[in-house]
């Protein structure tokens, strides 16, 4: 689907970030999105994960929607989950990956409506 298709649909399953990213921009984040969704992925609550991760402040974390964190094929992974979500806003859920052990910027693959069935959340959702 091409990027003005995807911002302007109320059933969107997948947004670019920025929502109005290009096609080029919107179909690498795409693809990327795709390649993770598919890779089995223990996530923790930031809330348990101690003072810091990933070399950042745990309330720094919680103040930009991160819920869980991971470390997979040497990528540390950032899991938000958005207070407002839904048409016209973004879907629900957005994820942010960096090479692991580095100080690299981080990288977002955008915003999704449903977490993939690979993933592994805390039982109890914290």
């Amino acid at each position: 689907m091409a990027q003005a298709k995807r911002m302007n649909s109320a059933d969107n399953s997948w947004e670019a970030d920025p929502w109005d990213a290009s096609d080029t921009v919107a179909d690498a984040q795409l693809a990327g999105f795709t390649l993770r969704s598919v890779m089995a992925i223990d996530w923790r609550s930031v809330r348990h994960a101690g003072p810091m991760v990933f070399g950042l402040a745990v309330q720094q974390l919680i103040g930009a929607d991160v819920a869980f964190v991971a470390e997979c094929n040497g990528e540390d992974m950032l899991l938000m989950q958005l207070d407002w979500h839904g048409f016209p806003d973004p879907p629900e859920w957005r994820l942010a990956t960096r090479p692991s052990g580095g100080e690299s910027p981080w990288e977002s693959w955008g915003y999704f409506a449903e977490v993939p069935g690979a993933w592994r959340l805390p039982p109890d959702g914290s």
